[in-house]
């Protein structure tokens, strides 16, 4: 074999090894960073409760208008197979529960008339309000990193967040955690 070969082999393999290191080293830390903040969640009452947003007729809707119930919260866009699969269960389960106790809440990433024309098609009945980047963003201390979607938060009456999903939720997880957070707040 080649000595030039040879040496380059091992500086690439050598390259591949730091890289690696390099990698592990920033993905521990990353993970140690997110349980830090993960922590102080359970305690904090969430800054998604806080936001006001535009609905489909560009009037602002204030999340907290909807405090004292659960709130299930679901971050989706028209672009998003795994969003629109998981809405007709969604729409459903909230016709399974009067909206005075708990109550779902739409927020699209995406924009206003793509919502709009989708919506137009396939009717909710939750409220739909428009995000962006940003709000989107805003979910990452609560389990999305990736700020992927759909994205699914619920809370409890009192703001404690009892389940977050990214991903496509399926029903008997989401009834579940909307009875734990019911049951929480009888006991």
């Amino acid at each position: 074999m080649n000595r030039r070969l040879l040496k380059l082999i091992i500086l690439i393999i050598l390259a591949f090894a730091i890289w690696e290191g390099i990698a592990i080293y920033h993905s521990l830390n990353y993970w140690k960073h997110d349980e830090s903040r993960a922590e102080s969640s359970k305690t904090d009452v969430s800054p998604i409760l806080g936001l006001t947003l535009p609905d489909l007729e560009e009037q602002n809707q204030a999340l907290r208008q909807w405090q004292g119930r659960v709130l299930v919260v679901n971050f989706w866009a028209a672009w998003c197979e795994p969003c629109k699969d998981e809405m007709p269960m969604l729409k459903q389960t909230q016709g399974a529960w009067p909206a005075d106790q708990v109550r779902f809440v739409g927020i699209g990433i995406d924009d206003r008339e793509a919502l709009r024309s989708y919506l137009k098609q396939h009717p909710m009945n939750y409220p739909m309000l428009v995000g962006n980047h940003d709000t989107l963003s805003m979910t990452g201390p609560y389990g999305n990193a990736q700020e992927g979607i759909p994205f699914t938060l619920v809370f409890g009456r009192n703001g404690e967040i009892v389940l977050r999903k990214l991903g496509r939720i399926e029903e008997p997880e989401l009834r579940q955690a909307i009875l734990t957070a019911i049951h929480a707040q009888q006991s």
